[in-house]
């Protein structure tokens, strides 16, 4: 075999591994993220099943050396391909993919009381820390009201993101902008497609303004 082609077969084997290696450790710190960052099961399970798997592929390429380029190629193609699927659908559908059951013996912050019932449901995130509500209503009047809550120190102060809400009449998990909060004889609930007649909050006006109350004196 003459050197040329020999050096050029080492060359794309030693990308392969390069490249195969790469996207294994990508794997490896998209299944730690997904696993703290509250993820359903299932997407950790994937992501860390084909990482498994691909180490698998290279220690039978290493058996089967006359086939090993082969194996390389079909286990980077098989790997990347899964792990770029899942990043793609869990970053946008959070919707569907967060777990949003809440911690043993969580309490709403509002009214203090344990929740059991998850029917309306909401979770928001305020600097690194998650709060559960064990209704939209009460969360609304938390954002109504957090001077009140922020002087009886309940609540830190921090950049607040992630805010879901369960939708009474799918039983849907939307982000709080994709919902209608409609007031029903004074108390909020989040519909998807609220009845005819039942006319919603601003909750642009509402949001910005509860932000940025929670923002300020951040250090």
């Amino acid at each position: 075999m003459p050197k040329s082609i020999f050096f050029l077969m080492f060359k794309e084997t030693t990308i392969l591994i390069v490249l195969s290696r790469v996207v294994e450790f990508l794997g490896i710190i998209t299944t730690i993220f997904l696993m703290f960052k509250g993820y359903k099961l299932r997407y950790v399970y994937i992501v860390g099943g084909v990482v498994v798997l691909s180490l698998i592929f290279s220690l039978s390429g290493l058996l089967a050396r006359e086939y090993f380029e082969y194996i390389a190629l079909g286990d980077l193609l098989l790997t990347a391909s899964v792990l770029g699927g899942v990043i793609f659908y869990v970053s946008r559908n959070p919707e569907k993919t967060k777990d949003f059951t809440p911690p043993e013996n969580c309490r709403c912050p509002v009214c203090k009381v344990q929740i059991i019932k998850e029917d309306e449901l909401c979770t928001m995130k305020i600097g690194g820390y998650t709060y559960y509500f064990d209704s939209c209503d009460h969360m609304i009047k938390l954002m109504k009201e957090a001077e009140f809550f922020l002087s009886r120190n309940d609540l830190p102060r921090g950049e607040v993101k992630d805010i879901y809400v369960k939708a009474v009449d799918t039983g849907n998990w939307k982000k709080i902008e994709n919902v209608h909060i409609v007031e029903e004889e004074g108390v909020y609930r989040a519909y998807e497609k609220p009845q005819d007649g039942k006319e919603s909050i601003d909750l642009k006006e509402l949001l910005e303004d509860f932000k940025n109350k929670m923002r300020g004196g951040e250090s």
